[in-house]
């Protein structure tokens, strides 16, 4: 908005209900909004920060074209400096979860990081929330900040009537009017500010759900492919015993009318056949051990990765991918059920997806310390070859099956040496569901 004042043009702020700005015939200027208060010649020149103008319609301007967080809370405070009575601004939001005040701009002030902390646990950051109103506090976090004769001018800010944060803002003044145009320009330009962040923050939640959703999708299907897969080999396993029975029941036949055979090949069929039916075997034992409500009973961790290792063995060596198995004996067992420690080693390995064709190797190890027991799989592979989505949402679902256990699981990746999964599951449990 502009101004022609004496010849020159100056510019006025745009404030929230200001539409033209007209001269009163007392010959001061007033305002026409919601009400009609009388602006000075030396209040405008006040109102525009002295020698420095501010034009809150460039700054929305230059705010509708940013999206990253640190750039708009950049402007606000290139923007806020230009007022020569604040120093230092941070924005802080209110985290509905945690109940705690977060700093919006990750190299935020520490020093006014722990002193907005101090007031929250002191329930001074209710008491503005409840007044509705700002706050000049005094700046005593050490003894050079109460020697500065600063205060912390505290603005609670809200969204959609709920209080939803604070700006933190060093100042030299000790009062300002609520309803002076100084404030007005700062709670202006605040609301514009927190309004684009708040709209980068709900934007990027939704791109994170929608993200997290294909991902869900995606395994939701694979897993309808598992659960056909399985039930197709169950049905296969069947299938496949019955000519096994034929085979051992002819090859006895075979014996008993030639008794010239040679015996060593009749053999040589029978144990072939004995070691195809124990990998059907323990593949079914394997696809079937599930409950629809698993039950939590005494297991034997080693048990559980040995199973593992038989069913992933012959894929493994027909892919020339090494697997050595270190197992500390005498582990005791801890409170699971075998289904739900699978489901923890078939997650790992899928995550890590090993098998590509290009050789390489793999650890499990256990051990025991603390009341705690250690499982690692160490892969010479990496886990930088998925994509981000792909490598979080795998590692998502590893930490809430070890939250079922009241477990933790770290990831150490190098690029030269591979990539460690390290679950610790602990031997005392207070959840048992």
């Amino acid at each position: 908005m502009r101004l022609l004042k004496e010849n020159r043009r100056e510019y006025l702020p745009f404030l929230n209900s200001v539409e033209q700005l007209e001269k009163a015939s007392n010959g001061k200027y007033k305002i026409k909004a919601r009400t009609n208060l009388p602006l000075s010649r030396d209040q405008v020149s006040v109102l525009s920060g002295g020698n420095v103008k501010i034009d809150l319609l460039t700054f929305s301007e230059k705010l509708n074209v940013l999206n990253q967080t640190e750039q708009i809370t950049e402007l606000f405070k290139s923007e806020v400096n230009r007022l020569s009575f604040f120093s230092e601004t941070e924005i802080f939001t209110l985290d509905d979860k945690t109940s705690e005040c977060n700093p919006v701009n990750k190299s935020c002030n520490q020093k006014i990081f722990y002193y907005v902390k101090n007031f929250l646990k002191n329930g001074i950051l209710d008491w503005v929330a409840e007044s509705k109103s700002p706050k000049f506090l005094p700046w005593d976090v050490d003894a050079n900040a109460v020697k500065s004769g600063l205060s912390c001018l505290v603005v609670p800010i809200f969204n959609n009537k709920k209080f939803s944060g604070v700006l933190a803002a060093l100042t030299n003044l000790k009062y300002l009017s609520e309803d002076s145009f100084e404030y007005r320009t700062l709670v202006t330009i605040l609301n514009l500010t927190f309004s684009k962040l708040e709209y980068v923050r709900l934007r990027d939640e939704l791109n994170k759900t929608y993200s997290d959703y294909q991902m869900l999708q995606s395994k939701l299907f694979n897993d309808f492919k598992f659960a056909a897969i399985g039930e197709l080999t169950s049905k296969s396993i069947e299938e496949i015993g019955s000519p096994l029975q034929v085979i051992m029941s002819y090859s006895d036949l075979l014996q008993k009318e030639n008794p010239d055979l040679d015996t060593e090949a009749t053999e040589f069929i029978r144990s072939q056949v004995h070691t195809i039916k124990e990998i059907l075997d323990r593949l079914g034992n394997f696809i079937n051990n599930s409950d629809s409500k698993p039950k939590l009973y005494s297991c034997s961790i080693n048990t559980a990765i040995n199973d593992f290792y038989k069913v992933i063995e012959h894929s493994l060596k027909a892919d020339s991918y090494e697997c050595v198995l270190d197992l500390e004996d005498n582990i005791p067992s801890i409170l699971s059920n075998y289904n739900s420690l699978k489901q923890i080693l078939i997650n790992a390995f899928s995550l890590m997806n090993p098998l590509r064709g290009n050789g390489g190797g793999m650890i499990l190890q256990t051990r025991y310390s603390s009341e705690t027991i250690i499982v690692k799989m160490l892969f010479t592979d990496t886990i930088d070859s998925l994509s981000n989505e792909e490598k979080e949402f795998g590692l998502n679902i590893l930490k809430h099956l070890m939250n079922k256990h009241e477990g933790e699981m770290r990831i150490k990746n190098d690029s030269s040496s591979g990539t460690n999964l390290i679950f610790s599951f602990p031997l005392k449990r207070k959840m048992r569901d």
